[in-house]
């Protein structure tokens, strides 16, 4: 299991890697597709972290 610092950086970055894609391939382009979805389940990650320490 990440800790939670370490998956915000992760998310960070995907997001960093997500718009420099779009603006060179565009926002359907078969790459900026699989690392949204990367992002997507990052995310998803992140908040089950959150709620799983949460009372």
């Amino acid at each position: 299991m990440h800790d939670q610092k370490e998956l915000w950086r992760e998310i960070e970055q995907l997001q960093e890697k997500l718009h420099e894609i779009v603006s060179k391939k565009g926002i359907n382009s078969p790459e900026a597709i699989r690392v949204s979805q990367e992002f997507r389940n990052k995310m998803k990650e992140y908040h089950d972290s959150k709620n799983q320490y949460e009372p």
